[in-house]
């Protein structure tokens, strides 16, 4: 999730950045650099919106991962059997 933070701020930065070379008083009439410099900006968005879907479907997939394993140890520890005579403990008490 940070990561996504870490992106989004990323493309604001590089957003304003392209509005101030779209300035008519920053660019002169007739320089071509700004429109090439903004091409390369659709490229990169382009691989930047590529690498967050890859990252929403791996975060996806480790999510599921995770309720799986959670789900075969929660089953696991209900079917434990408890010998006779055992205390039960209670790890949120705080009278220790």
């Amino acid at each position: 999730m940070l990561f996504l933070w870490v992106l989004a701020f990323v493309l604001v930065l590089q957003e304003q950045d392209c509005l101030a070379a779209a300035d008519p008083i920053s660019v002169l009439p007739g320089n071509l650099g700004g429109g090439s410099w903004c091409n390369e900006h659709d490229g990169i968005h382009e691989r930047l919106d590529i690498i967050e879907e890859k990252v929403i479907k791996t975060v996806e997939h480790l999510e599921s991962e995770v309720k799986s394993l959670l789900n075969i140890i929660n089953e696991t520890t209900s079917n434990m059997p408890i010998a006779p005579g055992t205390p039960l403990i209670d790890i949120l008490d705080d009278t220790s």
